[in-house]
């Protein structure tokens, strides 16, 4: 909710630069770790993975660590979510970070400390750069209904990424750049602008081509791989609702109380009804006060009960597998379903899938690419997962083979992929005929606007602009035309998919380049930070790298 909030409000204005700050702190890891092994099942034998005083083994420390750097991430860069290869990746930097402070004995920040910092963060910055209270307000009053994070994770988590911040300054170094660097990102980010936007629509574009039975087969010819189909696994599975094993003992008044002071900033006390409070988030409570206790009492019984009732679900599913592994079943066999009825188990079909396209009714199963590829005759099940509701175990059926079609089999489909093809290479040449065009009306004398008036192309205007505060309904694409674009030029057409532009600079105005203007000395910080940020992500990707080795599975002979 409340991050949809800030993706909504924040992506158009910080887009362009958030992207590359959040880049910076993840693309050293990237090519860094991302090939090492990740945290799900890889051998059987492995049920813990220390990692920096972590267990990946454990699904709710996974969960915990997946969600931090989902709720960093966003704060930091106003940006909407990484996808799950970039999250596990920010995920382990933001550990082995905590992990560095602790070994260096960095201090947690103050409160006054944490207040400042929170106003530095681009989820609460205008266009400006500022700290927007209303924003942060916002931001707070969304936070109340939120179903995902509390008060108490979002606190938590801005006090680890101010420590880590102290984390950050000691290991990036000043950041050096060259005079010459600093002087090309003025050029390019406070150059001052006014172009003309001349668009072309590309669902009206009809190049007049239709395909023929010839052009259809040499195009399956020279694409066939396009149209192979991959293998399939067809597995059912097994789910262990957590809702399904809430029946249990309660837990006792002391088994509530030691929850809770097990996990104090979990649990924030509820707001005064009678008193608005629209200016900050309050901190949650660090002192385990009986006053706090007794007002989120509630939250932490259900949270308890939630856990109890994960951990019994959990408990079913390990011992089913291990059921499974005891008795050596062989996979689709008569003694596997007569034990899974004397279980009372009801394996849930699925049709042949491939990873990429998970079932409708499971797209879970899109996040366990590495765990289904791993089934086979000789190892058909796979340890519990866990799903929206609770856990899962596959039980793998066949793995259906790659195979390529003929032709008759997919023709509709390559027809119209020759067709648009065809169409999308006359578009960018279109667009190229209509530029040379343009150029010589502009030459002969005639404004921009009335040339491209006469091919009948809408344009809109935009004065004396910065890539830096740029206008709000310029074309996003078209911001890569202005790299290179001089004065009086129109730049080759930058399309999208239904869309392409032509971009004429009418005037360009170099900024101050001198190394005494304000500018100057605040985009050589900027460089610098980002600088830093290259090193110590690299230094912290070498710590991620050499954690996770301790506890690499063994390879398996060949």
């Amino acid at each position: 909710m409340w991050i949809t909030w800030i993706q909504t409000n924040f992506q158009k204005h910080f887009r362009a630069i958030f992207a590359v700050l959040l880049a910076v702190t993840i693309v050293a890891f990237i090519f860094t770790i991302g090939a090492a092994p990740g945290i799900g099942q890889a051998d059987r034998q492995i049920s813990e993975r220390p990692f920096f005083g972590r267990n990946l083994g454990n699904d709710t420390q996974n969960r915990l660590i997946f969600q931090d750097a989902e709720l960093s991430s966003t704060l930091k860069a106003g940006y909407p979510a990484l996808n799950s290869n970039q999250l596990q990746t920010y995920g382990f930097q933001r550990v082995a970070g905590l992990a560095l402070a602790n070994e260096l004995h960095l201090p947690a920040p103050t409160d006054d400390q944490l207040a400042k910092y929170i106003t530095t963060l681009p989820a609460f910055q205008n266009e400006q750069g500022q700290f927007d209270q209303g924003r942060y307000s916002r931001f707070a009053d969304a936070l109340k209904s939120d179903p995902q994070f509390t008060a108490a994770d979002v606190t938590r988590v801005l006090r680890e990424d101010a420590r880590l911040e102290q984390v950050d300054q000691l290991i990036g170094g000043p950041g050096y750049v060259l005079p010459g660097d600093v002087k090309t990102q003025l050029l390019r980010a406070d150059s001052v602008w006014t172009v003309a936007v001349a668009t072309i629509d590309y669902a009206s574009y009809d190049p007049g081509f239709n395909p023929t039975e010839e052009a259809v087969k040499k195009y399956f010819e020279d694409n066939s791989f396009r149209y192979e189909v991959p293998p399939r696994t067809n597995l059912s599975y097994i789910e262990y609702k957590a809702a399904d094993f809430t029946v249990g003992p309660n837990p006792s008044e002391a088994e509530v109380r030691a929850y809770y002071d097990a996990n104090p900033t979990r649990f924030a006390p509820p707001a005064e009804p009678d008193k608005k409070d629209t200016s900050s988030i309050k901190l949650a409570p660090v002192a385990n006060t009986a006053d706090t206790y007794a007002a989120v009492r509630m939250q932490v019984e259900a949270a308890l009960l939630q856990e109890l009732a994960m951990k019994r679900a959990a408990k079913a599913a390990n011992d089913f597998t291990l059921g499974l592994y005891e008795r050596k079943f062989s996979p689709n066999s008569p003694a596997l379903d007569a034990f899974l009825a004397t279980q009372k188990l009801s394996p849930v079909a699925l049709p042949p899938f491939t990873p990429a396209a998970p079932p409708p009714n499971a797209p879970w199963l899109g996040n366990y690419a590495a765990e289904i590829s791993r089934l086979s005759a000789q190892r058909y099940f796979s340890d519990p997962l866990p799903t929206p509701t609770g856990l899962a175990v596959l039980i793998w059926k066949e793995t259906l083979p790659s195979y390529k079609p003929v032709l008759s089999e997919v023709r509709d489909k390559v027809a119209a992929d020759c067709k648009e093809s065809e169409k999308r290479k006359r578009f960018i040449e279109h667009g190229r005929a209509l530029r040379v065009q343009l150029e010589a009306a502009i030459k002969s004398g005639t404004p921009f606007d009335q040339a491209a008036a006469t091919k009948k192309l809408e344009v809109k205007s935009f004065s004396s602009f910065t890539l830096r505060q740029p206008p709000k309904d310029f074309p996003y694409v078209a911001f890569s035309a202005l790299q290179t674009l001089e004065a009086g030029r129109i730049a080759e057409m930058v399309a999208t998919a239904d869309q392409g532009y032509l971009v004429y600079a009418q005037e360009k105005k170099a900024p101050d380049l001198s190394a005494s203007s304000p500018q100057y000395a605040t985009t050589r910080q900027q460089l610098m930070r980002f600088t830093a940020g290259m090193n110590q992500s690299a230094y912290l990707g070498e710590l991620v790298t050499r954690e996770l080795a301790k506890t690499e599975p063994a390879k398996q002979p060949q």
